[in-house]
C-alpha cells in the first residue's frame, strides 16, 4: 500500500536528495563544496518547518520509503525578491487581489513509481492545500515536454516560456482554481 501524507522533518534527506535530481539522475553541475551543500539543506529545511511552505510525500506504508514528493511555497506576485523571478512578466489579472499564489518548487516521482498517477495526485492534493489557504492560482515551470502536457491535461495553461535563471528555455504554467 501506497500513502499520502505531509511531509515532516525526517523527510529532509529525501527533499534534498530529489531537489538535486533531474528525470533520473543526479544532476552533473551539482557538485557542491560542503558549505553549499549546509546551506542547500538549510533551504530545503524551510519546507516542513515554515508555514508558508510545505510539502507532501507518497511513501510505501509497510517498508516507510519516500516515493514521490511535491514542494512548494505560498509566493506573491507583488512582492520583490532577492532572486530572479518572473512573476512580474505574467498578466496582474492572473493573481488574486492580495497577489498570493502557490509555486510548485519541486515535483518527483521515483523512476519505478512513474505513470501511476502520483504526481497527477500530488498536483491534486496542492489544489486542496490550496484552496483551504484561500489561494486560487498555482504557478509551476518546466522544460520537460512530458511534465508541460501532464500539467496542460490537468488543467494548467501556459503563460511565459523563455529562461528565467540561466539561459535554459522553461515553460510557465498557471492553473486557476
Amino acid at each position: 500500500m501506497i500513502r499520502l501524507r505531509k511531509a515532516v522533518p525526517a523527510d529532509l534527506d529525501y527533499l534534498v536528495r530529489t531537489d538535486l535530481m533531474d528525470e533520473a539522475a543526479i544532476l552533473p553541475e551539482v557538485e557542491m563544496t560542503s558549505e553549499e551543500k549546509t546551506q542547500h539543506r538549510e533551504k530545503i529545511a524551510k519546507f516542513v518547518s515554515d508555514p508558508s511552505r510545505g510539502a507532501w510525500i507518497f511513501e510505501e506504508e509497510a517498508s516507510k520509503r519516500q516515493i514521490a514528493a511535491i514542494v512548494y511555497s505560498i509566493a506573491n506576485r507583488d512582492q520583490e525578491y532577492p532572486w530572479k523571478t518572473i512573476y512580474h512578466e505574467l498578466e496582474r489579472s492572473l493573481f488574486q487581489e492580495d497577489g498570493r499564489f502557490i509555486e510548485i518548487f519541486n515535483l518527483w516521482v521515483e523512476p519505478e513509481y512513474r505513470r501511476l498517477g502520483l504526481a497527477t495526485k500530488l498536483k491534486q492534493q496542492l489544489e486542496e492545500e490550496a484552496r483551504e489557504r484561500g489561494i486560487d492560482l498555482i504557478y509551476t515551470h518546466t522544460q520537460y515536454d512530458h511534465v508541460i502536457e501532464l500539467n496542460k491535461k490537468l488543467g494548467y495553461t501556459e503563460v511565459r516560456r523563455g529562461p528565467i535563471w540561466d539561459s535554459v528555455i522553461r515553460v510557465s504554467l498557471v492553473k486557476s482554481l
